[in-house]
């Protein structure tokens, strides 16, 4: 047995606990196949049942194994998901465009509801899907790092060699973090990265799909990534981000070792000419996507378990949320991610950012803002509040904000002078405040 792997009875505890807790917003089997790679990274980082045991070696292999699940039928899922997504790539690439996020068989990529509902210009997610998986490539990240003169670190996951690393004294902690860049053909010379031409030479047991640190760095936000591409071109483009994202995540338990959205960015870039997007391009998406040094707990990074996680108190998940963002739809403050940041705090950073790097008539005039640009401003003003006395409960005062639509709460006496104005960030920092001093 490797060492730090988690104990099976923690894993199937952990496992339970969050089918017990989340709800995804996608169909329950998907919901299982991203709960076996959340499982990997709670051992890591000792969440949950783990209870600040760090169990860093532990790998989606070793969770499906505890959990008595069939390891090829589970991998051979998660490529389908992949597969389809590249299929609706090559359809649009070959002439036959599809303008929804479907399946051959009429079923939404990812299994994701709101994919049966959404109009898409299928050739603009191709430029989502090409920007988000080559923005979080080593070589990307490096050349954006020095255009922008700032710190990202990057890395890659590799096939490793599990005996050789115990040889070396390593574990997956320190590969994931610490750096190791300068080490990268040292590891490869001791067998520790496995070639692909050697992997048929490997036990299969004795093979781990582990990511090693190149360089450090806080790395990218995930949602700075999509809601940045939503502003500078249009919500299709932020979908095709998106998609790319989940290709990164599923292809990390799949039959092969491949960077999956590299090779589908590679190939739209080489099959699509009119494609439209350079390189620059991406190091911009990049670089807006970063998330500034010391400010880590501060920037969401969603993985796809944390975009696709209903907030069961406002009836949404992050993805619906920056989507409507993104359009200029309503949407209700919430938490993201890990780290807890308050959404309307985000908006309000990753809007700045772009607006600090863009010129700003080439973002007033992007397609996802124009339409809402278009608006009167005195029809924007006349957006109708919710009027309540005092002594309403902030709960009652958050159900009426929701069930209307509106952004702010009116508090007026009997006599109708108005007392105050309330908006929903306010109502939710309150709760906050009054969370935190319960």
């Amino acid at each position: 047995m490797i060492s730090k792997i988690a104990p099976y009875d923690l894993i199937r505890r952990d496992f339970s606990h969050l089918k017990e807790t989340e709800e995804l917003n996608t169909s329950h089997e998907v919901e299982d196949l991203i709960f076996v790679q959340s499982l990997e990274g709670r051992a890591h980082n000792g969440a949950g049942s783990f209870q600040k045991s760090f169990y860093v070696n532990t790998t989606i292999d070793d969770i499906v194994h505890a959990l008595k699940l069939d390891a090829g039928e589970v991998k051979k899922k998660r490529q389908l998901l992949i597969d389809e997504i590249v299929e609706f790539v090559k359809e649009a690439v070959g002439g036959r465009p599809r303008n929804r996020l479907l399946n051959s068989k009429g079923e939404p990529l990812l299994r994701m509801p709101n994919f049966k509902e959404i109009n898409v210009n299928p050739y603009e997610v191709l430029k989502g899907i090409y920007i988000g998986g080559l923005r979080d490539d080593p070589g990307p990240r490096k050349a954006a790092e020095e255009k922008y003169d700032i710190t990202i670190g990057y890395g890659k996951c590799y096939p490793v060699n599990v005996e050789a690393m115990e040889k070396l004294n390593l574990d997956g902690e320190i590969l994931a973090h610490q750096e190791h860049g300068s080490s990268l053909e040292g590891f490869k010379k001791a067998g520790l990265i496995i070639a692909p031409a050697d992997l048929d030479k490997v036990s299969p047991d004795k093979i781990k799909y582990l990511y090693i640190r190149h360089k450090l760095g806080p790395g990218q936000s995930d949602d700075g990534a999509l809601v940045s591409a939503g502003l500078i071109y249009n919500r299709d483009v932020a979908l095709g981000v998106f998609l790319a994202d989940a290709i990164d995540t599923l292809e990390k338990y799949v039959m092969a070792y491949e960077d999956q959205d590299d090779d589908l960015s590679y190939y739209i870039g080489k099959s699509y000419p009119e494609l439209g997007i350079s390189m620059e391009d991406v190091y911009e998406i990049a670089y807006l996507a970063a998330v500034p040094e010391g400010k880590e707990e501060e920037t969401p990074d969603s993985s796809l378990r944390y975009f696709l996680s209903k907030d069961r108190q406002v009836g949404q998940c992050a993805f619906e949320s920056h989507l409507n963002f993104i359009e200029g739809k309503p949407y209700f403050p919430m938490f993201l991610s890990y780290n807890r940041v308050l959404s309307t705090d985000f908006y309000a950073y990753i809007r700045n950012k772009v607006l600090s790097l863009k010129n700003l008539e080439e973002v007033m005039t992007s397609e996802a803002l124009i339409k809402g640009l278009e608006v009167p401003v005195e029809e924007f003003l006349k957006r109708s509040p919710v009027i309540v006395r005092p002594g309403v409960s902030l709960k009652e005062a958050i159900e009426k904000m929701r069930s209307s639509g509106a952004e702010f709460i009116v508090i007026q006496d009997e006599k109708n002078t108005i007392q105050g104005v309330l908006s929903m960030n306010d109502l939710l920092r309150l709760m906050i405040e009054r969370r935190g001093g319960a």
